[in-house]
């Protein structure tokens, strides 16, 4: 894989940054920028499946007891 120009650097950042889509960046570098978002993104395959493992919910975390709460309780003889 040869190493991207300055050019193409500047509008993989522009898209990762939100500031633009690929869609606006060029069209003689445009499949050049679509290739390094890729490959910064760590995508490997060209299939647009979600991964199954993302569709779980996130797990939540735990609850804890409150650290006052021991004051609010009454104790009784």
């Amino acid at each position: 894989m040869n190493k991207p120009n300055t050019r193409i650097l500047d509008y993989v950042t522009l898209v990762q940054d939100g500031v633009m889509t690929v869609d606006d960046a060029p069209q003689d570098i445009r499949a050049e920028v679509t290739k390094w978002v890729r490959y910064f993104a760590g995508i490997k395959d060209d299939s647009m499946v979600k991964d199954p493992e993302s569709a779980t919910p996130a797990p939540q975390p735990e609850k804890k007891q409150d650290a006052t709460s021991f004051l609010t309780k009454k104790v009784t003889d």
